[in-house]
């Protein structure tokens, strides 16, 4: 990419805070926390994208696709823990259209690590997350032949005068 072929999309940010619950399934409660999060905030202003600013909590168990992916070969490893687990990172995007990309690191007892691309969860004893949507920026998710993959599209959205 060269620097004229780069486009920033910016906007004020709002943080929406939520806790979900024991036995919660974590991708339907984030999918439906961040798309509350847009509505709310197309409210007061235009939002079609939403980013998790941080997160803590635990969960029972975490199923991840591992780094070793590909979008032309039957190679998705996808492993399950089931398992009291630390969460120690949360981090992904989320569009309008109910698209997301989230990573995931989680720690067990022995405080060994794992992460990869979050594909299922129950939450354990709480999870507490705070997302943040951008005012006047859009997430939109379309396929990218060099890729193989559903890429994030950023764009500016026009302000009302």
């Amino acid at each position: 990419m060269t620097d004229n072929s780069m486009q920033l999309a910016s906007g004020a940010l709002v943080a929406h805070a939520v806790r979900f619950k024991p036995n919660d399934d974590l991708v339907s409660c984030l999918l439906a926390a961040a798309n509350l999060a847009m509505q709310q905030q197309q409210q007061t202003g235009s939002s079609s994208a939403c980013i998790v600013l941080t997160a803590v909590g635990s969960l029972s168990m975490v199923q991840l696709r591992m780094a070793s992916a590909s979008a032309s070969s039957d190679n998705n490893a996808v492993k399950v823990w089931n398992e009291q687990l630390e969460v120690v990172s949360l981090v992904g995007t989320f569009s309008k259209d109910g698209s997301k990309h989230l990573h995931m690191s989680v720690s067990n007892q022995h405080g060994n690590v794992f992460g990869g691309h979050v594909m299922g969860g129950t939450v354990y004893t709480t999870l507490e997350v705070v997302f943040g949507t951008m005012q006047h920026v859009s997430f939109a998710r379309e396929h990218d032949d060099e890729t193989g993959y559903t890429e994030l599209v950023v764009e500016q959205q026009q302000m009302e005068s």
